[in-house]
């Protein structure tokens, strides 16, 4: 069987909140993994869809102060061991880049 041109990919976003850091990373609701739109990595890379959700998260959570984290798996549901093959980390709150 021949594989796609694309690969699935599915993701989860966390949050740690700087009130809470002792908490650590917290799911932010919602089912915990997501797939990546099919039709977002037509014309773009992993990598490129990541930097723009990343941005528009940050916008929509412009009201919070701490970070935020974006893992990507090829799989619907990791192992708690397994890998991303992707992740990034960004701060939130106000003056961040």
């Amino acid at each position: 069987m021949r594989k796609p041109y694309w690969q699935p990919y599915w993701y989860r976003v966390r949050i740690r909140v700087a009130q809470e850091q002792w908490l650590g990373w917290q799911g932010l609701g919602g089912p915990e993994f997501n797939q990546v739109s099919n039709a977002a990595l037509r014309d773009s890379s992993l990598e490129a869809w990541a930097t723009r959700f990343l941005a528009e998260a940050r916008d929509e959570l412009e009201d919070l102060r701490g970070e935020l984290l974006l893992e990507c798996f090829t799989e619907p549901t990791p192992a708690p061991d397994t890998e991303p093959v992707y992740s990034a980390e960004v701060s939130l709150g106000p003056g961040q880049p």
